[in-house]
């Protein structure tokens, strides 16, 4: 049985929601607050995890499908609260669409508006413990923090806290007055605030702590030391810098949780070329493939022309292809979007997790969530 299921109020599927609140957090950032149209209750949810949508955007000929953090933390019982970031046009790519699923709710979603929501889910999520918490974010990357953050303080955790934000300036600034009153009442709580580009209205040591990038100097300057809990969440580079200092710090690399939307195999550098599958060209050798495969499977992406031997260290199909070089579409990498769905053209999957919400149509796959238990072939 799914852990969705397990919990007091959970639902399969979609569930229609009606947004009964919208509240600016910034100049880019937007608060929606969801409450059940069916008035039932809501499901219990881990501080971190996030909701899935299935979005009707206009302009676009099928439904959009996306993932956002769950803003804050558990226990109302009354809603859920989305803060999503007004995304725009790629930088130095002007003529490229502004973010689809962003930009829907910040220009059609309002007050009474209704949408199509899966039940919380996802891996990263604040873990029980004794040591000291460091939640590190940039950018919209604060969301899931700010949903521990909540949860930390209004559950009476004593363990010592740091909340270690990096942002453009005050206008983008979400949530620094609730963070910096939250630090005001608890003793425990270590608070520092990195402007990139501050604004002369932006006042140091009131709004912000320090100006520039967040660099591993400074966190080396705030933290006891590298026995610490590790929270990340932030732009791929971001993210793949402070993985990889943090490693070099000495932190442990099971105590290091990010919530990270791109290869797996990208943020820690040192693994990178390990984990590269032999090219399809040459045959494997056999001590290789004993160590490696399971003995006779195969995964084939018809799309791409290659089979590859099935290396179970790879963790789930999706992973295998970008050891290999491919770039399947993915968004959420647990089951929950559908964004990795592809055709399975033939074999058998089994899924590595069983909150995974499967597809329909059992000619579909989600790559992200299952492997192979035998020969397999999937259109990618």
């Amino acid at each position: 049985m799914s852990e969705r299921r397990e919990r007091p109020g959970g639902w399969d599927g979609y569930r229609t929601f009606v947004v009964r609140k919208r509240q600016p957090e910034s100049r880019t950032v937007t608060s929606f607050y969801l409450v059940p149209e069916d008035g039932g209750p809501l499901v219990a949810y881990r501080p971190g995890q996030f909701l899935g949508f299935r979005l009707r955007v206009p302009g676009s000929d099928k439904p959009v499908l996306r993932d956002y953090t769950i803003s804050d933390a558990p226990g109302s019982g009354r809603h859920y609260r989305l803060s999503i970031k007004r995304e725009p046009a790629p930088p130095g790519d002007p003529v490229a669409p502004p973010g689809a699923s962003s930009n829907y709710f910040h220009d059609h979603v309002l007050v009474g508006s209704k949408l199509e929501v899966r039940a919380p889910a996802g891996a990263f999520y604040l873990r029980d413990g004794a040591r000291p918490v460091v939640l590190l974010s940039g950018g919209v990357g604060l969301t899931p923090m700010i949903s521990m953050l909540n949860h930390l303080v209004a559950d009476g955790d004593r363990r010592p806290v740091w909340f270690i934000h990096g942002v453009r300036n005050g206008a983008e600034h979400a949530f620094g007055s609730h963070v910096r009153k939250l630090a005001r009442k608890h003793a425990q709580l270590g608070v520092h605030i990195a402007y990139l580009e501050p604004r002369p209205e932006d006042k140091p040591g009131r709004d912000y702590q320090s100006s520039g990038l967040i660099t591993m100097d400074l966190l080396r300057r705030l933290l006891p030391g590298p026995e610490c809990d590790f929270y990340l969440c932030g732009p791929p580079p971001f993210m793949k810098v402070f993985f990889n200092e943090l490693l070099d710090w000495g932190a442990d690399e099971n105590r290091i949780y990010y919530e990270f939307f791109g290869p797996a195999t990208v943020l820690k550098e040192v693994k990178a070329a390990a984990k590269t599958a032999t090219p399809p060209a040459a045959a494997p050798s056999a001590a290789k493939t004993a160590a490696y495969a399971a003995p006779g499977v195969t995964v084939t992406f018809r799309r791409s022309g290659l089979t590859v031997p099935w290396d179970p260290k790879a963790g789930t199909i999706l992973e295998l292809a970008e050891a290999n070089g491919l770039t399947p579409a993915y968004s959420c990498r647990s089951g929950v979007c559908h964004t990795c769905m592809c055709q399975l053209v033939d074999g058998e999957v089994e899924y590595v997790d069983d909150g995974v919400f499967r597809p329909d149509d059992p000619e579909q796959v989600l790559i992200c969530s299952s492997r192979p238990k035998t020969d397999v072939t999937v259109d990618v």
